[in-house]
């Protein structure tokens, strides 16, 4: 046998099995794209001052958009992964929508408004509790916001709530890899939310998502 020969059950740089080899590229290229919105989002949070953002709570440990039993208002079924690569600022309450909820969605607009040419990285949700007629009052300031009924029990199993609290009030995030990571209080305070979310942004402004699904 030659010197250069290789032994049964070795493999040289030269004989690396393709698929060892596409697995690697594949994480590589994971790695690459995702560092730049992991270390910005990281150094935002993790090393401000008593390790917590200015405003607002990380959910930790972070959880994933699970499987949930989603409709349009005409009862087609959405999967809200399929959002993945925007940043998905949730709300959730039932569709009568009173006014503190009229009031929760056009402050989500005016977040979306004042994120300027980052706009196209932002997508707003709102989850219907119940199956009852969705307020009219809501579509004006609900305006560009995709809205979907849900199941409450599932909700209250992925969405975090303060003790006391109802999934009508807060603001959830999702960050474009699908992982819901932030949440703020029931009446948040506008100008202390749009302040970390344009942080946010900012911070992350060289994440881009190869694709990004229409928003309807």
């Amino acid at each position: 046998m030659s010197e250069n020969s290789t032994t049964a059950g070795q493999i040289g740089p030269q004989g690396e099995k393709p698929h060892k080899r596409s697995m690697f590229t594949f994480w590589m290229v994971v790695l690459v794209t995702a560092a730049p919105f992991v270390v910005s989002t990281f150094f935002f949070f993790v090393l401000k001052p008593q390790g917590k953002p200015p405003y607002g709570e990380l959910i930790q440990p972070q959880r994933q958009v699970p499987q949930l039993q989603l409709t349009t208002l005409t009862g087609k079924s959405v999967d809200l992964r399929k959002y993945n690569g925007y940043w998905l600022m949730i709300v959730a309450g039932p569709a009568a929508c009173g006014k503190s909820c009229q009031s929760l969605l056009y402050d989500i607009r005016q977040f979306f408004i004042a994120a300027g040419d980052d706009r196209y990285r932002v997508a707003r949700i709102w989850l219907v509790t119940d199956s009852g007629p969705v307020n009219p009052g809501v579509f004006e300031p609900a305006e560009g916001t995709v809205i979907l009924r849900a199941q409450p029990d599932q909700l209250k199993q992925w969405l975090p709530l303060a003790p006391g609290e109802h999934l009508e009030g807060p603001i959830w995030l999702v960050d474009p890899l699908g992982n819901l990571m932030m949440r703020f209080p029931s009446n948040p305070d506008p100008l202390k939310t749009l302040s970390v979310f344009k942080k946010l942004l900012y911070n992350t402004a060289g994440w881009k998502a190869k694709h990004l699904e229409p928003l309807p």
